[in-house]
C-alpha cells in the first residue's frame, strides 16, 4: 500500500472487507502508524471511529496495533522467538453465566493462530460448576505455544430434558489475544482486566474487578518457525518508492523489516476473531 501511493500522485487504495469494518480498520490503522503519522494506537483508533463509526475495535486489535507502535519506535522493539509455557488460567471474581446468575461450568479454548490446539471441554456432567462462593475459576493448562495465541473462555449449559434429550451448547465468557514475541523475558504472570479482554459484551453478567491472569513461563531457547508473509515471494513486484507530498513523512525503513511484515500479517489474522 505504501509503495503503491508513493509510485503516482494520481494511485489511490481501496481497502475492503466482509462488512468493511473491523479487517479494514485494523489494516488502515497499521497503514498510519507504518507510516510514521501516529506512534500510539489511542490517536490511529479515535481517527478510525472518526471516519467510521461502529467499526467496533477489540481491545485486543488495539494490542496488535500497539505491536507496531513498538516495532516502529525510536528504539524499534526487537520480538523474540522463545516459546511460551502457559500453566493456568485463573479468573476472578466468578461471572454469572448459568441460570441462576450465581455462577458458571466454564472450560477453555487454546489457538493457535486460527488452529485449536487445546481444550478443557469434557462431558457436560464431569465438568464443574464455580459458584460466587468459590471466589475464582482455576483451570490448569500447561500447554506450550507460539506466535499468535488465542484464549476463549466458554460457559457449558444444557437444555432442560432427561439426559438422552437434553442439548448442549456454549456461551462464550471472554476471549483474548496476544502474539508470544512481545511478551517480556522476565514474565511470569499476564493480567487482563475487564477493558482488555474481547467479548465481554453484557456488562451484568461480569463482577466489578472481573480479571483474568494468566500463569506463564517464558522457555529458555529461542525456537525459530516460518514466518515468511505470503507476499515475500512477490518482492520484484514493488513498485520503487518515489516522494510525495500529501504522504505523511515516511518511516526511516521504507522497506518493512521481516517483523513488520510479520506484524501486517498477524493484524489482518487478529481481525477475524
Amino acid at each position: 500500500m505504501y509503495n503503491w501511493l508513493l509510485q503516482n500522485p494520481k494511485n489511490v487504495c481501496v481497502v475492503h472487507c466482509l462488512d468493511g469494518r473491523a479487517a479494514s480498520s485494523i489494516l488502515v490503522g497499521a497503514m498510519f502508524i507504518f507510516c510514521n503519522l501516529y506512534s500510539t494506537p489511542g490517536p490511529a483508533v479515535r481517527l478510525l471511529y472518526a471516519k467510521r463509526p461502529g467499526i467496533g475495535l477489540s481491545p485486543s486489535h488495539r494490542r496488535y496495533l500497539g505491536y507496531m507502535c513498538d516495532l516502529l519506535a525510536d528504539k524499534p522493539y526487537r520480538p523474540h522467538f522463545k516459546p511460551l509455557t502457559i500453566k493456568s488460567i485463573t479468573v476472578s471474581p466468578i461471572p454469572f453465566f448459568n441460570k441462576q446468575r450465581n455462577g458458571c461450568r466454564p472450560y477453555c479454548d487454546v489457538l493457535i493462530g486460527e488452529t485449536k490446539i487445546y481444550t478443557t471441554c469434557t462431558d457436560f456432567e464431569r465438568m464443574k460448576e464455580y459458584r460466587v462462593q468459590d471466589g475464582k475459576i482455576f483451570i490448569p493448562l500447561n500447554i506450550t505455544v507460539q506466535g499468535d495465541v488465542v484464549v476463549s473462555m466458554y460457559h457449558l449449559r444444557s437444555t432442560i430434558g432427561s439426559r438422552l434429550q437434553a442439548k448442549v451448547t456454549n456461551t462464550q465468557i471472554f476471549q483474548l489475544q496476544f502474539h508470544t514475541g512481545f511478551i517480556p523475558l522476565d514474565t511470569t504472570v499476564l493480567k487482563f482486566t475487564k477493558p482488555e479482554l474481547d467479548a465481554c459484551d453484557v456488562p451484568e453478567k461480569y463482577p466489578q474487578l472481573f480479571q483474568v491472569t494468566l500463569d506463564v513461563e517464558l522457555q529458555p531457547h529461542d525456537k525459530v518457525i516460518d514466518l515468511t508473509p505470503p507476499w515475500e515471494h512477490y518482492l520484484d513486484l514493488r513498485p520503487p518508492s518515489q516522494p510525495r507530498a500529501v504522504l505523511p513523512p515516511p518511516p526511516l525503513r521504507l522497506q518493512p523489516s521481516e517483523w513488520e511484515k510479520v506484524i501486517l500479517s498477524m493484524l489482518h489474522r487478529t481481525s477475524q476473531f
